[in-house]
């Protein structure tokens, strides 16, 4: 249970400085690129983290899209294992990205049970290839490093102002939200 976000959030906002700072960089250490690796993969668990816990973003944040590419799995390939999953490039499409729209929480997920992770320069910029132990034989993903800093920036931004609960009378569940995320000035 997360009692108070800012200490889940700020190290998003560190993260995103260290992941825009390295990641485009010509000429980095095996030191820097782990980083970026762990930024990355923490900072996802951290927002799966604060999305699951009750009131700590807002809806806005709690319903935000994220624009991935996905490539299906080549029919003609083998089950994706330990031993082949390095050479994701056999295995998937990579000719035929389709554009998509997900939920923060669907890529949250799939980053925390990630079989396939990997750093990677794209046609239009660089980003992550990821796919879930769940999706792995069907689907590789890849986001890019300004989609990455946009949730992580979002995220690690969103402090709501309020929080309202009640108890549903027909289930008896306790209900909870949270105002919406009032404009920058």
């Amino acid at each position: 249970m997360i009692t108070e976000s800012y200490y889940w959030k700020k190290p998003l906002l560190t993260g995103a400085k260290a992941i825009r700072k390295y990641m485009d960089a010509e000429d980095i250490s095996d030191a820097q690129f782990a980083r970026i690796e762990r930024e990355i993969s923490i900072g996802f668990y951290s927002i799966r983290k604060l999305l699951e816990a009750t009131g700590k973003v807002s809806a806005e944040t709690r319903d935000m899209k994220v624009s991935l590419k996905r490539y299906e799995k080549r029919a003609n390939q083998p089950s994706v294992d330990w031993y082949n999953r390095s050479e994701f490039w056999e295995l998937y499409d990579l000719d035929k990205p389709a554009l998509e729209s997900r939920d923060l929480l669907y890529v949250a997920h799939r980053m925390v049970h990630s079989f396939i992770f990997v750093l990677s320069g794209d046609d239009d910029g660089n980003g992550a290839f990821f796919t879930s132990d769940r999706d792995r034989e069907t689907r590789l993903n890849f986001v890019s490093t300004d989609e990455i800093l946009r949730v992580f920036e979002t995220v690690g931004n969103d402090y709501p102002n309020g929080f309202h609960a009640w108890r549903d009378k027909v289930t008896g569940e306790m209900k909870w939200s949270v105002p919406a995320r009032e404009p920058a000035r």
